[in-house]
C-alpha cells in the first residue's frame, strides 16, 4: 500500500484548521509567516521520525517544504484557483507516490496513513472544490457537510451503515432547522461522502 504522508501533510496543512482561499490575494506578512509556520510544523508532524534519518530524506523534506510554499505564493500572487488547487493536488499526489517506500517504515503505517487521507478527501478537499464552484462562500467553512461526510466515512469502513445512515438523517434535519432553502449540496455531499468512504475502503481493505 502507498504510504502517502507527504500527500497528507500538504492536504492536512492547507484544508484542515484552515481556508487556502484566505491566502489569495493576501498581503499581511504575519499572515503569511502564521501560515508558514503552521505548515512546517503540519509537515513535521507526519515526516519527522522519517525524513531526518538519511540525507535524501532531508532533502526531500526540504523540497515538500519549497514546494508548499512555492504553491502558497501563486495563491498570495492572485494566479488562477483552478491551475493552483489542482496543481497542489496532483504534484503532492505524484511526490506522495514516488516518495512512498521511503515512508514505509515511518511509525505512521502505510495503512494508518491512507485512512487519514481518505478522512481528507472525503471531508476537507470537498469544501474547497464547493467554494471553488461557488456553492458555498470562499470565506465558509462549510462545517456541517465536513462533519457529515467525514462520519460518514468513519462509519463505512467500519461497515456499520445504520448509523452512516443516522449520520445522514442527522445532517438533513440540521439543514431543515438552520438552513432551510434548498440546495444541490444536500444531495451531493452525502452522495460524495458514501463513494469516496466505498473507494478508500476497497482501497484499505480490498473488500466492501
Amino acid at each position: 500500500m502507498l504510504a502517502l504522508h507527504l500527500f497528507l501533510a500538504h492536504s492536512v496543512a492547507d484544508y484542515s484548521f484552515t481556508n487556502p482561499m484566505k491566502l489569495y490575494g493576501e498581503r499581511s506578512p504575519l499572515t503569511i509567516l502564521k501560515h508558514t509556520v503552521w505548515f512546517i510544523l503540519v509537515f513535521l508532524a507526519f515526516t519527522f521520525d522519517t525524513v531526518f534519518s538519511s540525507g535524501f530524506g532531508m532533502v526531500l523534506f526540504a523540497g515538500s517544504l519549497i514546494l508548499h510554499f512555492c504553491v502558497d505564493f501563486l495563491r498570495i500572487s492572485k494566479k488562477n484557483v483552478w491551475w493552483v488547487e489542482v496543481f497542489s493536488w496532483l504534484s503532492f499526489l505524484v511526490l506522495g507516490i514516488i516518495s512512498s517506500a521511503f515512508f514505509s517504515g515511518s511509525y505512521i503505517t502505510p495503512p494508518f496513513a491512507m485512512y487519514l487521507v481518505g478522512m481528507v478527501t472525503v471531508s476537507v478537499i470537498p469544501t474547497q472544490i464547493f467554494r471553488m464552484i461557488g456553492w458555498i462562500p470562499k470565506i465558509d467553512n462549510e462545517s456541517e457537510g465536513i462533519s457529515e461526510r467525514l462520519a460518514i466515512f468513519i462509519f463505512i469502513l467500519a461497515l456499520n451503515w445504520l448509523l452512516a445512515l443516522v449520520s445522514i438523517g442527522c445532517a438533513v434535519v440540521y439543514r431543515l432547522i438552520f438552513k432551510k432553502k434548498n440546495h444541490p449540496l444536500w444531495l451531493i455531499s452525502p452522495a460524495l461522502g458514501i463513494a469516496v468512504s466505498l473507494l478508500f475502503r476497497w482501497i484499505i481493505y480490498g473488500a466492501f
